[in-house]
């Protein structure tokens, strides 16, 4: 059976937050768009406001876990029994901890490292090798800019995110290489507002999120979309974080530091 070539996405956590806003752009150019979450509730209801806007729009959702170990196998062998070539994947489904290292919760921080980088490392390879077949497709991997320098008080979900932008960028590298027509592009955000990742990590009073480089789902799913037709590997997300990114070789480490830490400190804490 021949596969459809009608555009495709497949977004993790495609119903909220920046997953919805990308869906909204991807609706508005006629792709097919494909969901996995947590919340199946939260997808039904983002699946009718979204085809109110766009009625001809085709939207599939799969409710999943995605911080179990067998999460990925599970959403690739989903697509591949609709025989249904996914065209562009982006890995966006993530959270975050909160906290001096000691004192957070050791089994929700092994939770996340499964979710923002063995689940990544997964989904990557499994659709990677079925788009190097095609010798065609996009990976988006959404970092952050939290992978670009020690961050206290989240240390471990700012290693899993330098994991996310090393990994990322040195596939998308070897894609370059071998002249492929695959690629690989690496998105790194600064805090975005008004989304459900501060409140999960409990990050309401941190001063990032009304902090110098602060943006929107809004803003940052257009410079995806953007970075997407003009074929960018790298994307800093956010016109006030491209600035500061052009510009931290020039501040010694030692005055950057000292930015995160009241970044990243309490409100009035």
């Amino acid at each position: 059976m021949e596969v459809s070539h009608k555009k495709s996405v497949l977004i993790t956590g495609g119903s909220s937050g920046l997953g919805f806003a990308l869906s909204k752009i991807f609706a508005k150019n006629n792709f097919d768009i494909y969901w996995v979450s947590l919340y199946e509730e939260e997808m039904d209801s983002a699946k009718k406001m979204l085809q109110e806007e766009f009625p001809n729009i085709k939207i599939e959702y799969k409710q999943k876990d995605l911080s179990d170990i067998n999460a990925a196998v599970e959403i690739h062998q989903w697509m591949k029994s609709k025989n249904k070539r996914i065209d562009i994947l982006i890995n966006n489904a993530g959270f975050g901890t909160y906290g001096l290292i000691q004192k957070i919760d050791i089994e929700k921080e092994l939770k996340m490292i499964q979710l923002n980088v063995l689940n990544l490392y997964q989904m990557t390879r499994l659709f990677l090798d079925d788009m190097i077949a095609y010798d065609s497709g996009t990976i988006i991997n959404i970092s952050s800019n939290s992978s670009f320098q020690p961050v206290p008080n989240m240390s471990t979900y700012a290693a899993t995110k330098a994991f996310v932008t090393n990994l990322s960028r040195s596939i998308s590298e070897e894609l370059k290489y071998k002249n492929s027509k695959v690629s690989l592009i690496t998105v790194c955000p600064s805090a975005i507002k008004d989304t459900n990742f501060k409140k999960e990590a409990k990050m309401e009073k941190v001063k990032t999120f009304s902090g110098l480089a602060t943006t929107t789902v809004e803003e940052v799913a257009k410079d995806i979309w953007k970075g997407y037709q003009s074929k960018k590997a790298f994307i800093v997300t956010g016109r006030k974080m491209r600035l500061l990114y052009a510009i931290r070789n020039l501040i010694p480490f030692r005055i950057q530091q000292y930015m995160i830490r009241k970044e990243t400190a309490l409100i009035n804490g």
